[in-house]
């Protein structure tokens, strides 16, 4: 157990001071004049806090000034704990001390400190949309695909195996059982529903689609109508039953199951809103029909009044507003259109049949969910979604029967994070 801190003051010279490189506080040219006021004024009214080896903890603007004011041989008191500050408690008691006053520097906020860290200080989701939304984007990863595979069919991952990946939850299961769904998610409820579903169209999850690959999988695409139907409606009931009363629901499918999938909505209780469409840079060749398919789509629909980001509210509001260099608000105004442009993997390359590249889901969980929401996929196949959700400090909850495709999800996401991962059962 650390020892209690206890804090004494002594005297440094303003010089020593060690200035924190990833102090996430800034200052507009306002706020420096009037801190520079204050100190030429009432001097140093609030002491500076470091850490034992002298790096700053709080009071880095004001030592910053300090030198720009020609005191940096000045003698000043300051704030030293009897102990050394351990990573968590330095960057909690920076973030804590400097809720007021100032700016924040949004893009260290985002790169340097964890979710769980901002929250502890106190920041709300509106904050954390600004730190997060604005400054991260999701990368598709960059791994072996074709060892990625081979490494995957050597798993020992079972029916009913549960792992934490760092904030994100994974269970090798049936989804269309209710006690799988109920045992992944525990008493966390679901902000949004994202569910990559097979599209029944006879694709041969052992053969897969790139000539290469061995996917290992087992699952029947080719079931009945009305078997599909109630595979669809299964899965979505189930959703629905771990999810807040006000959450998104996406459904991937493809076009001849149009009706039946808004059928499964209305029975479910899902209000219908939208057709989204993915318009891929390749086309699908189809010689015996008039035209090439060039889209997958996507069923989009609520149940009651889910959260949905406001940052730009209409086009109107977007014409009035600057746009520079390194702006994300034309993105902004994307994330509101139904038709999403990301370019898709040749089948070759591909770790599952029917996997989505991560940039697929940005937009949605941009527009549909706040930093440190639940997003939930219960047929997960190679994990996509996770990999988005990693990204931009979502929380994935991953359901997948076939235990090759849950070993592929781990081994991307260890690919992507050194966070750790950890067998629950």
């Amino acid at each position: 157990m650390s020892k209690k801190l206890v804090w004494h003051t002594e005297k440094r010279k303003v010089k020593d001071l060690i200035r924190y490189e990833k102090n996430p506080r800034i200052l507009s040219p306002t706020q420096l004049e009037g801190l520079k006021r204050s100190l030429k004024k009432f001097d140093l009214a609030e002491l500076p806090c470091i850490n034992t080896d002298g790096t700053l903890v709080a009071g880095n603007q004001r030592v910053m000034v300090l030198s720009l004011l020609g005191r940096e041989d000045e003698e000043i008191e300051v704030r030293v704990p009897n102990r050394p500050l351990s990573e968590k408690e330095f960057k909690d008691y920076l973030l804590t001390s400097n809720r007021s006053g100032a700016s924040w520097d949004f893009e260290k906020l985002a790169r340097d400190f964890d979710l769980d860290e901002l929250l502890t200080a106190g920041f709300d989701s509106f904050d954390l949309s600004n730190i997060f939304d604005d400054n991260l984007e999701v990368d598709d990863d960059d791994i072996d695909l074709e060892k990625e595979l081979k490494e995957a069919q050597k798993t020992d991952i079972k029916l009913g195996d549960k792992f934490s990946l760092g904030n994100h939850v994974l269970i090798c299961g049936d989804s269309t059982k209710k006690e799988t769904v109920t045992e992944l998610v525990g008493s966390e409820r679901i902000d949004l529903i994202n569910i990559d579903f097979p599209y029944n169209i006879g694709v041969d999850y052992s053969a897969g689609l790139g000539g290469k690959q061995n996917y290992g999988g087992t699952i029947n695409d080719k079931k009945s109508d009305a078997e599909y139907k109630e595979f669809l409606a299964s899965i979505l009931k189930n959703a629905l039953e771990i999810s807040k009363n006000d959450c998104h629901a996406f459904a991937w499918l493809d076009e001849k199951y149009l009706g039946t999938m808004q059928d499964v909505f209305k029975t479910v209780g899902i209000d219908f809103k939208r057709l989204c469409l993915w318009a891929k840079s390749q086309h699908n060749p189809t010689p015996k029909i008039a035209f090439n398919r060039a889209v997958e789509l996507c069923m989009y629909g609520v149940r009651g009044k889910p959260y949905l980001s406001d940052k730009i509210k209409n086009l109107t509001e977007f014409q009035n507003k600057e746009i520079s260099s390194g702006n994300r608000l034309i993105e902004d105004v994307l994330d509101m259109f139904q038709i999403w442009l990301v370019k898709r993997l040749p089948s070759s390359q591909y770790l599952h049949p029917t996997m989505k590249p991560p940039t697929l889901y940005e937009k949605s969980i941009r527009r549909c969910s706040k930093p440190g929401d639940a997003i939930l996929d219960l047929t997960a196949g190679s994990g996509s979604l996770l990999v988005a959700c990693e990204s931009l400090k979502r929380r994935a909850f991953l359901a997948e029967i076939e235990p090759v495709f849950c070993q592929v999800i781990i081994n991307r996401f260890k690919n992507i994070s050194d966070e750790k991962v950890t067998k629950l059962n």
